[in-house]
């Protein structure tokens, strides 16, 4: 990154000529946390080392593009558009990359799990607590769960809001204050399903944590509730209701929106056609796989493609930085 150049409590940082574009904006906020604005793509794909230390915290949302994780301890994952990651209390360490020519837009809000408690505490939310099993805490970093995903509204709209004015910093207190709320309400979730009954034994979390990936992997033909429960050793019941309390979701509705989302980067990075795309994500026909991914983005696969190629055309002209991080 080059120098960083200072507005106020934001430091701009812009990525060097001849690696990529765009920047990356810091802004230190009165709580003690740091608001992380990531608007840059990569010439080149690239990878970058990190090690964070013990209690760190970190709460991510991809806005747009894709960044690739692997985490020494947690395996690897992505964050995609609408994905949060939120950092275990342990140590992580690990490598972060990104294709050739892939943008990334993102917000993250960093502290200390310390101090997350601390200003949580002043609200009345003292005996609140991070109750995450380690496997779930390093899948969630990963972007492998999706359990935090609530908090992505609060954060982009710190992504949106350009304004330079006095209320700025009372407005970003504001979002920051709104995203932990969405993750202790995450946080919370277990233990409502534990106090009802649904106490998840360690090797329980990782066969549902696998769930998503068998899915995926049988995208064509898809097994049943009763098959896949079958597989994992559980109960359907057991299966269902555990799924819900790991990942915020149903098994299905989870699939779907990975499906969906993966067709979307690929009417995005290929020339594929709707048909080939519709197949590779798991659909048996085009018009099925276009009323989903209506449904799920308000637009059809070839105007969504059409927009983003027209903002892609729009930025470069405009001498901007396309999405990426």
């Amino acid at each position: 990154m080059d120098g960083g150049v200072a507005e106020g409590r934001t430091v701009r940082y812009g990525v060097r000529a001849g690696v990529g574009y765009g920047s990356i904006e810091v802004t230190s906020l009165g709580s003690g946390f740091e608001v992380v604005r990531y608007d840059v793509e990569f010439r080149a794909g690239s990878e970058v080392e990190f090690a964070l230390p013990a209690g760190h915290f970190e709460l991510e949302c991809c806005l747009d593009g894709r960044l690739r994780v692997r985490e020494a301890d947690g395996g690897e994952g992505e964050l995609r558009a609408g994905d949060v990651a939120l950092s275990p209390r342990g140590a992580v360490r690990g490598v972060v990359s990104y294709g050739e020519r892939e943008r990334y837009r993102a917000v993250s809000v960093t502290g200390t799990w310390a101090g997350v408690e601390a200003h949580l505490a002043g609200f009345g939310v003292g005996a609140w607590r991070d109750t995450r099993p380690e496997c779930l805490a390093r899948a969630q970093y990963a972007g492998r769960a999706s359990g935090v995903r609530n908090a992505a509204g609060p954060l982009e709209e710190i992504f949106l809001h350009r304004r330079s004015s006095t209320g700025r910093p009372l407005f970003l207190e504001s979002r920051v204050l709104a995203a932990l709320g969405a993750v202790v309400d995450a946080m919370d979730a277990p233990v409502r399903a534990v106090d009802s009954g649904i106490r998840l034994a360690p090797y329980e979390i990782d066969v549902l944590r696998r769930v998503p990936d068998v899915l995926w992997a049988a995208r064509h033909a898809p097994p049943t509730l009763a098959a896949l429960a079958r597989a994992s050793s559980m109960s359907v019941r057991r299966l269902t209701t555990g799924f819900r309390a790991l990942h915020g979701t149903s098994v299905m509705e989870h699939h779907r929106r990975r499906c969906l989302e993966r067709a979307a980067v690929l009417l995005v990075e290929t020339e594929w056609t709707v048909e080939r795309i519709a197949h590779e994500v798991g659909y048996a026909s085009a018009s099925n796989f276009g009323y989903a991914f209506r449904r799920e983005r308000g637009v059809s696969p070839a105007r969504f493609r059409r927009e983003r190629e027209r903002e892609r055309e729009r930025e470069r002209r405009q001498g901007r930085s396309p999405r990426g991080r």
